[in-house]
């Protein structure tokens, strides 16, 4: 990758697009090359000039901005996907993750999360914001009680499902998992649901917030 992260804003608010791009003026290691404001300009953007990251708005006046997560990474899937929402996320953060989204932030979000969220979707890595945790966190343990519970939990993986669990912990998707470890995606898939059975979570995002921000 380069030494500049290129990133593509997708959003048809102007003024929060504009207030991104003039956020992250600032910092020398990161260029907004362009600025879409509906799915399809977006995918031209990515076809054109393919940016390292893209934010991406849940809500575009053409598309659901999870439905065109897969195209983006048909046309290219070392891209790093940040979705980017003013509305509560709950609804659709499994179906971004599903389709390959690398991180998922609040509008409300600081200028630190989303340089953080950016640099790290460009590595291809995960994050979630901070301000999803309210939203997301409500229903797990307390953290003093979570630690010892978790422990003993992990402890009834195997050294291959525990190799994939630090890599979903990363924010590795089953296919980067896959080659990685040098497995097939099914049994990356495979793995994954005995993980979910063993830690008794729901899904990938359960984990990383279990066993990561937690």
């Amino acid at each position: 990758m380069d030494s500049v992260i290129k990133v593509l804003v997708v959003d048809d608010h102007k003024l929060f697009a504009q207030g991104v791009v003039s956020l992250l003026s600032s910092e020398p290691d990161i260029v907004v090359t362009d600025v879409a404001s509906s799915a399809e300009e977006g995918l031209r953007l990515v076809r054109d000039v393919p940016p390292h990251t893209v934010l991406l708005d849940i809500n575009l006046p053409d598309s659901c901005g999870v439905d065109i997560i897969s195209k983006i990474r048909q046309i290219d899937p070392g891209i790093g996907i940040v979705m980017l929402t003013g509305l509560s996320p709950l609804g659709h953060i499994d179906a971004s993750l599903a389709q390959g989204a690398s991180g998922f932030l609040l509008k409300n979000c600081t200028k630190e999360e989303m340089v953080t969220a950016i640099r790290k979707a460009a590595k291809g890595e995960g994050y979630f914001s901070q301000s999803l945790v309210p939203y997301l966190k409500g229903e797990l343990v307390s953290s003093s009680h979570q630690d010892s519970h978790c422990d003993g939990k992990m402890a009834s993986l195997t050294d291959r499902e525990l190799e994939v669990f630090n890599l979903v912990v990363k924010g590795l998707r089953s296919k980067e998992i896959a080659e990685d470890l040098g497995i097939a995606k099914r049994t990356v898939d495979y793995h994954i649901g005995n993980i979910l059975l063993k830690l008794e979570v729901k899904s990938r995002l359960e984990i990383v917030l279990k066993y990561k921000i937690g």
